[in-house]
C-alpha cells in the first residue's frame, strides 16, 4: 500500500508499517504504543479537524488498518 498524507509525504508498506512511520514523524509520539498513538490521532483529529475517526480492531495490525482506512475515507490521506 502507498498513501500520500495531506502534507505531501508519501508512505509505503503495510498499514502497520505506515502507522509506525507516521508515529515516528509525529513530534513527541515515538514513545506511544500503536493503540496509544492511534487514540492520540483520533483525539487530535477531533480537536483540530472537527470530526471523529471510527477506528476498530483487536490488535495492532487491525487497528493500523482501521486508521489508514479511516484517514482515506475522511480525506486525510489518499492512495498514491
Amino acid at each position: 500500500m502507498k498513501i500520500q498524507l495531506q502534507d505531501g509525504r508519501m508512505l509505503e508498506g503495510t498499514a502497520l508499517q505506515i502507522v509506525q512511520a507516521m508515529r515516528g514523524l509525529a513530534f513527541g509520539a515515538s514513545q506511544f504504543s500503536i493503540p496509544q498513538y492511534i487514540q492520540w490521532v483520533i483525539n487530535n483529529t477531533e480537536k483540530f479537524e472537527g470530526f471523529h475517526l471510527d477506528v476498530q480492531g483487536k490488535d495492532d495490525d487491525e487497528l493500523a488498518s482501521g486508521l489508514v482506512n479511516e484517514m482515506l475515507r475522511a480525506g486525510l490521506a489518499r492512495t498514491a
